[in-house]
């Protein structure tokens, strides 16, 4: 055999094959053998551990091909394996068989430099699978606590040269990665810090971990407080690296900054509060007191250490189980705040005081001491009592005067309203609170009326005006309003006092007074010239009727000119009614009748006019006391006035009814009707709404009524029309004389 044949004799080949068999004592192992027969190979022998750990029985095994034996896949593997250990070739292999790895060496066996055999030999992988699998997890928890923990941890070399860094060091530095690994740790210390940093690092290089306060800048120059944590690298003993740890402390060294200044303002109030502070630990049995309880009480901590329960000196006996009480609530955890008592000085005088205890808890949420706070409220009580006698005084005014008095915030929300609001206004107070005086004013007055107070709160000066405030069934009263405004201590307006008084009587006194001022002018001229015109009236219509008789022509001239001769005979008429008082003489009369009379004396004009006159009245209706002849001018005016009111023709509605003892006779007409800002204005004199009248007709026709007793109403509406309505008592007494 040549030397550098590579064939082996069967029992070197055997020796070999114990050899790896003795290399994994602690790994299960199987042998088996093969040979080449034709074109397939045929197992000839099995056994070993593992292949009962594979599911391979040697009588199953022996004298099957690895078709037989394995998958397809697997099958065709091995046969190329096969076939090259059966050229000669030692082969090595991996495989995995029912999710068992193993590796695999093939062995050929030469007789006379020919393969008659190969021999295998396969050892189980399970457990350096395993050590793999628990290096690669134990890798993926170190690159896991690295990367996502949530402190800053990076490695350093001998020089401070950063090796490693996690995610939490960029973003605490605020240099990428990439930059961090290029630099060393010193330009990221303040100066200050630096020298005690270094100190550090070195003495962590020497095998001292160490732990310490910095103050680290980052890249964009912000400063941050970290805590640092160096632990060297050891391996071997020996120092390989440092390992460091940084927490960013700056919101701690904030809190604890705050937490300072907190204990610091809290320390200084105790001390300087004008208020009596006492504290009292449950636990310890001991009280601290604050220099305002000492100087007010007259008591130290030193005189009240030894007391059973510290507050009890202060609480006079009559308070003593009230106080036990409150006590016990606090204990609670529950808060009391601004319970009135008296308390006793240590000298026994005796101090109006509000008393406020609060629980104060540990950590673990217990009870374990409260605080007590004291404030002398005698001051107040003496204010408050002398309030009260003067809002009494001012209460007693308030609710019996006749004046409405109320009061507003700047905003002009309604906040007081005295009992007089009902009699005057029909609305009971209380409906005026919380709502806007000024909704209730009348619409033409808001604007106007906000306008004089806001200049009151501008000038904080008082103002004086009249508006028309709505009644409760829907109607204006007229009230004249002082409003003063109320300045606080800032000299700022804090609230308004309305003071009103109904002015409807006074208006109506001077609307009387000026009408009477009216019609004394009017009787005046009347009286001078009735008599100055009427005698030469009646002359100048004697004449022009003597011409007329013997004119020939242009005849429709005198009747013009009578006609108007004859007005200004009826003005002057209406003149003499009004220039000096009238004896009347009344009769029952029936009313009825008399509206029969003046329709049948206008319905020719009417008919003309294209107006048709529908007349309604009831049965056994009373008589009433009048002039006859002077109500029927004053029916025949109303009824020509409704007529005229419909130039283009129409409907007027007639009624006669008794309503609460009186008679009422209505007019209603379909006419243009009259704006409601005119209507106070009818009756006066020369106050007309047609363009040839003089306004003396409806004037007398007021007079008359006035005079039976009477009264004269008048509804309209632009566009709809209008009523007057005539009421008379129906059992007058003899005027006149």
């Amino acid at each position: 055999m040549a030397d550098d044949d590579r064939s082996i004799h069967p029992a070197v080949a055997e020796s070999n094959f114990k050899a790896h068999r003795m290399e994994v004592t602690k790994q299960m192992s199987m042998t088996f053998r093969f040979v080449k027969s034709g074109q397939q190979f045929i197992m000839t022998g099995c056994g070993g551990e593992l292949s009962d750990s594979l599911g391979f029985k040697e009588e199953w095994v022996v004298g099957k091909t690895p078709e037989e034996i394995f998958s397809k896949e697997l099958a065709e593997f091995k046969i190329d394996c096969y076939e090259r250990a059966w050229k000669g070739e030692h082969i090595t292999y991996e495989a995995q068989i029912n999710q068992v790895p193993f590796l695999v060496s093939l062995i050929p066996v030469f007789e006379n430099g020919k393969v008659v055999e190969v021999r295998g030999l396969s050892i189980d992988l399970i457990h350096r699978v395993m050590v793999e699998r628990q290096l690669e997890e134990s890798e993926q928890r170190y690159r896991s606590l690295i990367e996502h923990n949530i402190d800053a941890l990076f490695s350093l070399d001998f020089q401070g040269k950063f090796t490693t860094v996690n995610v939490a060091a960029e973003q605490l530095t605020g240099y990428s990665g990439k930059e961090l690994l290029s630099m060393t740790f010193h330009p990221l210390l303040m100066k200050e810090h630096l020298e005690t940093s270094v100190r550090g690092f070195e003495e962590a290089l020497k095998g001292t971990p160490k732990t310490h306060d910095i103050m680290l800048r980052r890249k964009d120059g912000e400063i941050r407080y970290v805590n640092v944590t160096i632990t060297p690298i050891i391996v071997s003993g020996d120092v390989l690296g440092l390992y460091c740890i940084g927490k960013d402390i700056t919101e701690k060294k904030k809190q604890e900054a705050e937490l300072k200044e907190t204990k610091e303002t809290l320390e200084s109030l105790f001390t300087h509060s004008a208020d009596m502070i006492s504290i009292y630990d449950f636990d310890k049995q001991t009280i601290k007191l604050n220099p305002a309880f000492e100087n007010t009480f007259g008591w130290t901590e030193e005189d009240l250490k030894d007391c059973r329960n510290p507050i009890f000196p202060i609480v006079l006996d009559q308070y003593l189980q009230e106080s036990v009480q409150m006590i016990q609530t606090v204990k609670k955890g529950i808060p009391i705040k601004g319970h009135e008592m008296i308390c006793q000085r240590k000298d026994g005088t005796l101090l109006n005081s509000s008393v406020t205890l609060f629980p104060i808890f540990d950590q673990n949420g217990r009870v374990y001491a409260y605080s007590g706070i004291s404030r002398d409220i005698t001051e107040k009580k003496r204010q408050e009592k002398a309030l009260r006698e003067s809002e009494e005084k001012y209460r007693i005014i308030a609710e019996n005067t006749m004046d409405l008095i109320a009061t507003s915030d700047i905003q002009g929300k309604i906040t007081y309203a005295s009992p007089s609001n009902k009699l005057i206004l029909g609305t009971e107070p209380a409906d005026y609170i919380g709502k806007n005086a000024v909704d209730f004013l009348h619409d033409e007055d808001k604007k106007r009326v906000t306008h004089i107070l806001r200049q009151m709160i501008e000038a904080r000066k008082p103002v004086k005006y009249e508006a028309r405030w709505k009644h409760k069934n829907g109607s204006y009263v007229v009230l004249e309003t002082n409003a003063t405004p109320v300045i606080n201590e800032k000299n700022q307006v804090e609230s308004i006092v309305f003071v009103s008084r109904d002015l409807t009587e006074r208006k109506k006194t001077e609307e009387m007074l000026r009408k009477s001022d009216k019609l004394s002018v009017l009787g005046q001229l009347a009286a001078g010239v009735a008599h100055e015109v009427r005698n030469p009236l009646t002359s100048i219509k004697g004449f022009l009727q003597l011409l007329q008789s013997k004119a020939k022509d242009h005849y429709e001239y005198y009747d013009i000119m009578l006609s108007e001769i004859d007005r200004i005979n009826s003005i002057v008429s209406e003149f003499m009614v009004l220039a000096k008082p009238q004896v009347i003489d009344m009769v029952p009369t029936n009313i009825t009748g008399l509206m029969h009379h003046v329709i049948s004396l206008i319905e020719t004009q009417a008919i003309l006019m294209n107006v048709q006159i529908y007349f309604k009245t009831h049965e056994d209706l009373p008589l009433v006391s009048c002039v006859d002849s002077q109500l029927k001018q004053v029916f025949i005016n109303l009824l020509k006035n409704a007529i005229e009111a419909m130039p283009d023709g129409g409907n007027v509605y007639i009624s006669i009814k008794t309503e609460d003892d009186e008679l009422v006779v209505s007019f209603k007409d379909e006419g243009c009707g009259i704006p409601s800002e005119k209507l106070p204005s009818l009756g006066e004199p020369f106050f007309t709404t047609k363009e040839k009248g003089t306004g003396l007709g409806l004037m007398v026709c007021y007079k008359i009524i006035e005079d039976h007793g009477g009264r004269i109403q008048v509804k309209s509406e632009p566009g709809k029309g209008s009523t007057f309505k005539v009421a008379l008592p129906v059992t007058l007494p003899r005027l006149g004389g």
